[in-house]
């Protein structure tokens, strides 16, 4: 469960992320796009502005491994390589370089049906290395290119996913069914892709042979969920929720098909992965939020965001 009290409160100047990213919690920071928290004090590291990265991939050897996601359009995009440092901010290196040849190949990205190098994006960071979807491996600290790979082993190569983010997947064709949660239980999502659109969420537990262990409703606590991925998050032997008394948008008093923000109070819930029941369940705050939403969770603590610039930091007891 979790301390109901933040152990500490940050206040960002600019939106805590931007696209569909997350602040990180790291062993002794907090990071999102682009800050740095100090994590056991909230106290601000730094704040930075920069203009290209703003995609969060990997932190290793200091250095944060960023690319930039771009949409013109039909299409949406990501773009390059870069390094930032994880003590001061510092854009540190691009992938596309520096000078003339820097802004050249950064005209060329603007042509969508221009594939180059330099458009190079991150698939996966380890061991002080930056494997890039082209082949290409970076050295993490000064991204220089040390070697080139077979593209299709960088493809092939199976990120380490949370199993909050394997629950989440769960249900999709790539993915299995249901995602293994520890002590004898397997989750599905039991609303099906039709039921999530109506704004149901329904959790199935159940043993390894497929037998019902327990159905968890959101409909069973009169609340709302959005379903997304920072809406609940599966970290053992917990499943957390941030839920809502009213739904998020309502129609728009004169428009058809559109629909307005509706600010309402928001809640954090705790369910018991071994058998379903709300264990913990407490207000995040009194004030009326257009958004809360679960930044990530670790074994240590939980993050949440409120309304894009107010971090709060909880005390996870396992």
């Amino acid at each position: 469960m979790l301390d109901a009290v933040p152990v500490w409160t940050f206040s960002s100047r600019t939106p805590l992320t931007q696209w569909y990213g997350h602040v990180q919690l790291l062993p002794d920071h907090v990071v999102g796009q682009w800050f740095c928290v100090d994590r056991r004090l909230g106290s601000p590291a730094w704040q930075a502005k920069l203009f290209r990265p703003n995609t969060f991939c990997r932190v290793d050897s200091g250095v944060i491994v960023a690319s930039e996601m771009r949409s013109d359009g039909p299409w949406t995009a990501t773009f390059g390589c870069y390094g930032i440092s994880l003590e001061s901010g510092t854009l540190l290196w691009a992938s596309h370089g520096s000078g003339i040849r820097g802004v050249l190949a950064r005209m060329l990205d603007f042509v969508p049906g221009f594939t180059n190098e330099f458009r190079d994006t991150p698939h996966h960071v380890e061991g002080g290395q930056v494997f890039c979807d082209s082949g290409r491996v970076l050295d993490v600290k000064t991204g220089r290119c040390q070697r080139r790979v077979d593209p299709d082993s960088v493809q092939a190569h199976e990120s380490r996913a949370s199993i909050g983010w394997q629950f989440y997947n769960t249900g999709m064709e790539k993915y299995h069914p249901r995602v293994a949660a520890g002590r004898g239980v397997f989750l599905r999502h039991a609303e099906g892709k039709e039921g999530v659109q109506r704004g149901v969420f329904k959790i199935a537990a159940e043993n390894e042979a497929g037998d019902s262990i327990w159905l968890f409703s959101v409909d069973q606590l009169g609340r709302h969920i959005d379903g997304n991925f920072y809406s609940y998050r599966l970290a053992p032997p917990f499943i957390y929720l941030v839920v809502s008394d009213e739904p998020r948008y309502r129609p728009h008093p004169s428009q058809k098909h559109v629909v307005t923000p509706n600010p309402t109070r928001w809640h954090l819930v705790t369910l018991a992965l071994s058998t379903g029941k709300v264990v913990q369940d407490f207000p995040l705050g009194n004030s009326k939020l257009e958004e809360c939403r679960i930044e990530d969770v670790d074994d240590e603590g939980l993050l949440i965001g409120k309304s894009s610039q107010e971090l709060c930091y909880f005390r996870r007891a396992t």
